[in-house]
């Protein structure tokens, strides 16, 4: 039972908006990217320094995000000062060059930590799967791949979501996480260390982007690890969440959420497997550098 307390902290990191914010550094990316970045649209953003106007992000063509004026509750000051710190941070790990480049090691992570962007849910918002009971460190190991690397692989990923996916910042996407198979060992140190790291950067420079949050066929005491954490998260928050438990319950909750036609059989749907949409054919694409 060690690593529960590590996995309330993930939760609390990701969740808890009282918990501060740090700017985050991928240092690895900004060697690679050194001399590749500084035309970038991030790059030119930033130059303007931290006090940026809006009129003036608007013509770099980095206007303000609504999802970042949402984050910070309407105040436009703040999450001016905040978006110039992103764009800081895309900068400096070179975010058009991320997507513009193979990512080699795509095909070696995936079938060992499943997250797929898949069809869009009822109200039209795409989501995101993870398969949390399919992540294999140890077989990720014995391929000679590092925390960096599913870091670096977590990143690519995210700028695909929200760059290429789901451009638009007024998008939001539905997160289901499922939990079926899952075991507390699989959740060792070095994983929630990375989990950690990638709920800092989330939190940090994409707020407030998913719509909500179900957490499907959970094991008990994931809902009593909620319930502890749960005076710790906002109102807004709380409300996107969702805890089942259950095969059946877990199925209900998805039909009702998703259409039957974009669910994959293996969830009583008649749509295409996971990893099998458009938008996943895609992102294999980008990887391989084939788009």
């Amino acid at each position: 039972m060690r690593t529960l307390p590590l996995f309330l902290a993930a939760v609390l990191i990701a969740l808890a908006p009282r918990l501060a914010r740090r700017r985050l550094h991928l240092g690895i990316f900004s060697r690679r990217l050194a001399g590749e970045v500084e035309a970038s649209t991030s790059c030119q953003a930033a130059a303007l320094g931290a006090g940026a106007s809006k009129a003036e992000l608007e013509a770099v063509g980095r206007p303000l995000p609504a999802y970042m004026l949402q984050a910070e509750h309407g105040d436009e000051a703040r999450a001016l000062v905040r978006w110039v710190e992103t764009l800081e941070w895309r900068c400096e790990v070179g975010d058009e060059a991320i997507l513009a480049r193979p990512h080699p090691n795509f095909e070696r992570i995936v079938p060992h930590y499943p997250q797929f962007l898949h069809l869009p849910d009822r109200e039209g918002r795409l989501t995101y799967w993870e398969l949390v009971g399919k992540l294999d460190q140890r077989a990720m190991m014995r391929k000679g791949l590092t925390p960096d690397d599913l870091f670096e692989h977590y990143i690519w990923s995210t700028f695909f979501t929200w760059d290429v996916a789901a451009h638009d910042d007024a998008h939001q996407v539905t997160v289901i996480a499922d939990f079926r198979d899952f075991q507390l060992s699989v959740m060792t140190p070095t994983v929630m260390k990375v989990f950690m790291r990638v709920s800092k950067l989330l939190r940090t420079h994409f707020p407030a982007r998913e719509h909500g949050i179900f957490v499907i066929n959970a094991p008990p005491w994931i809902e009593r690890a909620y319930r502890v954490v749960r005076p710790l998260i906002s109102q807004a928050q709380r409300d996107k969440v969702r805890v089942i438990q259950g095969e059946e319950a877990s199925l209900a909750a998805l039909h009702a959420l998703i259409d039957p036609a974009n669910l994959p059989a293996a969830y009583g749907g008649t749509g295409p497997d996971l990893g099998l949409s458009p938008l996943e054919k895609l992102k294999r694409e980008l990887a391989l550098g084939a788009a």
